[in-house]
């Protein structure tokens, strides 16, 4: 469960930071699906980031999750931490 919650913190930090890269103009959205959500309107690209934490946690609370969909939870915290760390760099940067 805390793998979830690390990883609704992590995309909710990403969805910020990428908010605030692309209107300062620092940054483009790389993510295909991320970047027409964006263009849509930036409520679905806030909404889809924070529902998909949270189905993902609603079901580690109803099936704990072991052996190989573990390392899958495990594989994308990283892959977030990477991401954040990516943000860390341009706020650094151009701030």
């Amino acid at each position: 469960m805390k793998l979830s919650i690390f990883l609704l913190i992590a995309s909710m930090l990403d969805a910020v930071f990428t908010h605030l890269g692309i209107a300062s103009g620092f940054i483009g959205e790389g993510n295909p699906v991320s970047k027409f959500l964006i263009q849509e309107n930036w409520i679905y690209f806030y909404t889809v980031k924070i529902l998909l934490p949270l189905i993902l946690m609603g079901i580690c609370y109803i099936y704990p999750l072991k052996g190989k969909s573990r390392l899958l939870l495990v594989s994308a915290c990283i892959l977030y931490s990477s991401v954040l760390v990516i943000h860390l760099a341009w706020i650094i940067l151009f701030v």
